[in-house]
Parts: structure tokens; C-alpha cells; sequence
């Protein structure tokens, strides 16, 4: 266990931690992301407490806060989903004040009067607000901490409607000595201040190029809609691919809980290990079926490819990640066509 290191980041989930590790990470400065993820410089530790117990987050983020670190910051889901009420309350029971600043304005998300927008519409008229599993009750986060009896005198809200607004906010929070608690976007502002700025390079996205979709979000099923490319069928094995293939979990037709989210994803990643695949380039959409995939392997995150959208090493091959309400409609039609 390394005793000492400059900035200790936890998120809820695989593909949240991955973002915060691709706006920090570069090529020459990669960032390990993942449930064992240290480093002296920056890490990024997946709790994997989405879809836990109250009780149970808060202990998870408990133990990774008491690492010791000259800066620490949450990554916070930005359409208000999961958690993250109970994770500040384990901040603050570890003696920290905390700003939570709810904005990630190159993503579409943004905090305006207290209420939290996705592409310009409320979190609960956008597709985070029919979220099968952890919808929020409020598009306010503090009647969401309320709601979840979690509202302390230690814990601010912050408004930030821009990205100037936005590196104020998180360099404010440093001079106040608060804990950052934010989407990947207030997490990517906040290092930059302890850090600097990263020294971006574009990535090269190579065919053949396959998508795996796990995620139920309707952002991410229509932008699969767009695509016009081999279509796998679930469940049968992967063969030769094409050069460009999709492989998506098919949508239930009744309600869907925890256990079958998790059994969904353990399904796509049994499919990707059965075999080798070849892929220059994988991209994988949604929290479980990452975290499925990649076990508890440390990656190592080393940029973006679009806002919210980021690139790890894994096993030889590009992984790009992507979280089920990330980015918008031709998200995924820009990627393919930046394949080479």
C-alpha cells in the first residue's frame, strides 16, 4: 500500500471511475482506475456501491477516505442516481466538509438555481428520471440529500452553469478545504487545479471495432439506433468480426432489478472471455457490464475520445467506456466513423 499520494478519487461505478481517470489520465501520465487502484500521483478507486445498501456504500467509501492524501474528491452520478447522499455522509464522518457541485457542462449537465439539467432539460424529465434501477427522487440534490436523511451543516450545493462558473466552484472548494463531490467534469476541473493540465493527444480508434451494450438507458439504445453495422445476436458465440459489430443485451419487457442487471452483464462479459476476440478497438456501454468484463483488474486510463467518454489499455487492445446516459445522439456514429 503506497503511505503517501497527491490526489485519491472514488467513484460508484466502473465506468464513472473511468472517466475521472480519462479526463486526468494522458498517455505519458496514464491513471489506474479500479477497486485496487493506488499510486502516488493520482488513482482512481472503484467502490462498485451504485446498486449497494445505504449501509453499505457509506462503509465502502468510508474505508477508501481513510488512505491518506494531500486532495481527495467523489465522483457523484450526474443524473443524481445511487448513493452518493450516504457516501458524503461517510465524508463527513470522517471529518471533512464537503462542496458538492453537480456539473459537468461539456456533457450536457449542468446546475442552474439549485436543479440539476441533462441537455438542458430537469434530471427527472430526462431518461435518468425513468432509470429502471435508481432513478432520484428530486431533480434538486438537496432534497435528494433530505429525502435520504442526509443533510449536514458540513455540505454544500454549488451551482455551476458553464465551465468558468465550474473552475470556480472546484478551486473554491480547495480554498475552503472541502471534499469535491461531483460528475466526472467537477472531479477532471478540481485535479487540474492540484495537478494541472493534462497534455491531451488524440487516440487512435482501430477496426475492427466491436460494441458492447449492457446498458438499459434509452440515451445509449438510441444512439445504438444510428448505427448501420452488423448486428451479433446475443448469446450466440462471437466470430470473425466485421468492421464495425454490435452485440447488445436485449431490453426486458417487464421491471428489472439489481440481481438481473448484474446476471445480464456476467452474461455479455462469459461471451467476450469465451474467446479471443481480435478487436482493434472495444467499446463497452454501461457500469455493470464493464465492471463484469474487467473483474477487479486495475486499468490504466489515458484519455478521452468525447466529453464523458474515456480510453483505457486492456490486454493489449483500446477500451473505450461509456456510462448508459453518456453523450448524445450520434455519440456513437462519431466514433465509428473516426475508426481507421
Amino acid at each position: 500500500m503506497i503511505s503517501a499520494r497527491q490526489l485519491l478519487a472514488s467513484a460508484d461505478d466502473r465506468t464513472g471511475s473511468l472517466e475521472v481517470g480519462g479526463i486526468v489520465g494522458t498517455p505519458t501520465e496514464p491513471v489506474p482506475v479500479g477497486p485496487n487502484a493506488d499510486h502516488e500521483r493520482c488513482c482512481v478507486v472503484d467502490t462498485a456501491s451504485r446498486h449497494l445498501t445505504p449501509e453499505a456504500a457509506f462503509e465502502k467509501v468510508l474505508n477508501v477516505h481513510q488512505r491518506t492524501a494531500d486532495y481527495r474528491c467523489h465522483k457523484m452520478d450526474a443524473g443524481l442516481r445511487g448513493n452518493w447522499p450516504h457516501e458524503i455522509h461517510a465524508l463527513v464522518e470522517l471529518g471533512y466538509r464537503v462542496a458538492v457541485v453537480p456539473s459537468f457542462p461539456d456533457a450536457g449537465r449542468q446546475c442552474r438555481n439549485g436543479v440539476v439539467y441533462i441537455q438542458g432539460v430537469p434530471v427527472l424529465e430526462s431518461p435518468f428520471g425513468s432509470d429502471p434501477l435508481t432513478a432520484p427522487c428530486s431533480s434538486r440534490p438537496l432534497e435528494v440529500l433530505e429525502e435520504a436523511g442526509c443533510i449536514f451543516d458540513e455540505v454544500v450545493v454549488w451551482d455551476a452553469d458553464n465551465n468558468a462558473e465550474l473552475n470556480r466552484a472546484t478551486y473554491r472548494s480547495l480554498e475552503e478545504d472541502r471534499v469535491l463531490v461531483g460528475p466526472a467534469g467537477a472531479l477532471g476541473s478540481y485535479a487540474a487545479h492540484v495537478l494541472g493540465e493534462p497534455q491531451r493527444a488524440t487516440i487512435p480508434i482501430a477496426k475492427p471495432v466491436l460494441i458492447l451494450c449492457g446498458s438499459l438507458n434509452a440515451t445509449s439504445r438510441q444512439q445504438l439506433e444510428q448505427l448501420t453495422c452488423t448486428q451479433l445476436e446475443f448469446g450466440e458465440p462471437i466470430g470473425s468480426l466485421e468492421e464495425v459489430s454490435v452485440l447488445a443485451t436485449p431490453m426486458p419487457s417487464g421491471s428489472i432489478d439489481d440481481a438481473m442487471a448484474v446476471a445480464m452483464a456476467k452474461k455479455v462479459a462469459d461471451l467476450v472471455h469465451a474467446q479471443p476476440l481480435n478487436a482493434g478497438t472495444l467499446i463497452v456501454i454501461g457500469g455493470d457490464t464493464v465492471a463484469a468484463i474487467v473483474g477487479d483488474e486495475t486499468l490504466h486510463a489515458i484519455g478521452t475520445v468525447d466529453s464523458g467518454i474515456p480510453v483505457s489499455r486492456y490486454r493489449g487492445s483500446v477500451l473505450i467506456t461509456k456510462g448508459g446516459g453518456i453523450g448524445v445522439l450520434d455519440s456513437l456514429v462519431n466514433l465509428v466513423n473516426r475508426a481507421i
